[in-house]
């Protein structure tokens, strides 16, 4: 749980906060950005943490075109984010903490009658995948112009998340609730999944950071899924978990016995599962004994049962649309015109850690 709260107020709804990766995997971060969206001058902001408990305090930022649909970052210095224009562009962090636009693929989301917006992004290392409410899967390489692959009509509907599970096979969920997993290697249909009978969308997909394989994906009805990919006739497990669609969900990177997720209902939920986890060695972001630690925790009967302890850490009068977390501190942006940064999270299990 949480041990010190902060808001700052920003004038602007913010759709997505993300951690600037740190410059080392010994390192800690203190930078991380926010899109906003529904405003007549849209933006993306960089903001740092300072050692004391004060505000984020601003460093840079510039007007985007559209809402700011989502945040990717691709290397430590370069991101990605995409637009409710349909467009997708590339920045980078100056060395004077700018930052500056270096490319762009306007338009890669669009119907026959104008632009269509792009919803979620996904990376893996240098390749970029995009979906849309026009239904395609653009696959993007930052150091072309042109998009590398454009995958017409994926879902046959509005397309809302995306991920990579591995190096070459994506994973997107749709409006009527299906998922489809992709080779990109092959020109076939992809495996497909269903979410629910009832067509609920998946509005948001995590994949877990050391096995590959476990996937949470968030419900348009307030659901959390566990899907083990080696198995996908159903999902492994689905639970009750907010009032209103899931906005985001997120293992902790280092600790993935903890999830956590974010709705429309303003409510951003710890799901901690460790107490059913079996002692692991860990020394560092996914360097971990894969004898049944951690890593399995979340596909065990205990979960299965609803054996998860679960918490509201943080409640808001309006929509939670995005959070990220990296180390001990979570941050989080609302339609309330807030970044909310929760600090001493889990820091007695990230201060056991062998480094």
């Amino acid at each position: 749980m949480a041990g010190s709260k902060l808001r700052r107020y920003v004038g602007q709804k913010v759709s997505v906060v993300r951690w600037r990766p740190p410059a080392t995997h010994y390192g800690d971060t203190d930078t991380f950005l926010t899109g906003t969206w529904n405003d007549p001058e849209n933006t993306v902001g960089v903001w740092r943490t300072p050692e004391s408990d004060d505000d984020p305090v601003p460093i840079s930022s510039l007007p985007h075109q559209g809402d700011v649909s989502d945040i990717q970052y691709v290397t430590r210095d370069s991101f990605m984010v995409g637009s409710s224009t349909g467009g997708v562009r590339l920045y980078r962090h100056s060395a004077e903490g700018d930052l500056e636009a270096v490319n762009c693929w306007d338009k890669v989301h669009a119907f026959t009658t104008g632009p269509a917006p792009c919803t979620s992004l996904a990376c893996s290392g240098e390749q970029i995948a995009s979906v849309g409410e026009d239904g395609k899967l653009v696959i993007i390489n930052p150091n072309q112009k042109k998009p590398a692959r454009v995958l017409e009509g994926v879902g046959g509907c509005s397309l809302y998340a995306v991920m990579f599970v591995r190096t070459h096979e994506v994973l997107t969920s749709s409006m009527q609730g299906h998922l489809k997993l992709w080779d990109l290697r092959a020109s076939q249909t992809a495996k497909g999944l269903l979410f629910s009978p009832d067509q609920v969308a998946v509005c948001n997909l995590a994949g877990h950071p050391t096995q590959q394989h476990l996937v949470a994906a968030g419900g348009e009805d307030g659901t959390l899924a566990l899907w083990d990919m080696r198995n996908t006739a159903h999902p492994f497990t689905i639970i009750a978990a907010h009032n209103g669609p899931v906005c985001q969900v997120q293992f902790h990177p280092v600790a993935p016995e903890h999830l956590f997720t974010c709705g429309m209902d303003g409510q951003l939920l710890h799901w901690d599962a460790s107490a059913s986890a079996k002692p692991s060695h860990l020394s560092y972001k996914g360097t971990q004994d894969l004898s049944g630690g951690s890593v399995t925790v979340w596909l065990g009967s205990e979960v299965s049962r609803g054996a998860t302890d679960t918490t509201c850490i943080l409640q808001s009068p309006l929509p939670i649309n995005s959070l990220d977390v990296e180390g001990a501190t979570l941050i989080a942006g609302s339609d309330n015109e807030a970044i909310y940064v929760l600090g001493q999270l889990l820091k007695k299990r990230i201060d056991d850690m062998v480094y």
